[in-house]
């Protein structure tokens, strides 16, 4: 019975092993971080702190958090270097939080700053405060601008842009982040009771083939008395 139950949990152990082998051979890791170009500035650094690789709880789920609002921030393109700078400030899990920055790419970034600011603004709304709605064609004219370098004129306009954006950066990032960490927890949760079932049914073969050993019971030994 022992045995059984034993062999079934070793081998959901070594899938769940198997699991995370293949998430972690596409994040930066403690072994390879100079292989990347703005993480090897900081690799003697990184190396020396272990909780910027840990994937416990502690380190895993202000990483979630951290990643998730700043993959949402309309920060593209220095969101790696905020990124380890959070990890280092929140003793966040440094993997987690970069790999979260692809969130973000060349493809999606376009539709998740529209998303977000309309979501910033219909939220403005509950409260009374009216914004205009952003059309993808005033998106472009703002791109323009900068690349034209006439963005002095339409600067409250962008930095109202910027902060709607930053709102709803910030709301969707929290979504995301707080689905994400009770996902994380849970397989954590799992994961420590299959630890304590497997230690629980090691100790018990333990004890129970010590309790079959036979005890050997060594006859005493005489010596002869000395003459006086």
């Amino acid at each position: 019975m022992f045995h059984k139950e034993e062999a079934d949990l070793q081998k959901l152990r070594r899938e769940r092993a198997a699991r995370v082998k293949r998430i972690l051979r596409w994040m930066p890791r403690r072994a390879n971080i100079h292989r990347y170009p703005v993480l090897k500035w900081f690799g003697d650094s990184a190396k020396k702190r272990l909780w910027l690789w840990s994937f416990r709880p502690a380190s895993a789920v202000p990483a979630i958090y951290a990643g998730c609002i700043l993959a949402f921030l309309p920060l593209y393109g220095i969101q790696i270097p905020l990124a380890i700078l959070l990890g280092f400030l929140f003793r966040a899990n440094l993997p987690i939080l970069i790999s979260l920055q692809w969130i973000t790419n060349p493809l999606t970034a376009f539709p998740i700053y529209f998303t977000a600011y309309h979501i910033a603004r219909l939220s403005m709304h509950l409260f009374g405060v009216h914004s205009p709605a952003l059309t993808t064609a005033e998106i472009k004219h703002a791109f323009s601008s900068f690349e034209s370098g006439s963005w002095t004129a339409k600067i409250e306009y962008l930095a109202q842009v910027f902060g709607y954006i930053s709102l709803g950066g910030i709301m969707m990032g929290l979504f995301c982040a707080t689905i994400l960490s009770l996902i994380y927890k849970l397989g954590a949760k799992e994961v420590a009771i299959t630890y304590e079932k497997l230690h629980a049914i090691q100790e018990r073969r333990r004890k129970t083939s010590q309790s079959k050993t036979p005890q050997v019971s060594h006859p005493k030994q005489r010596f002869p008395k000395k003459k006086r």
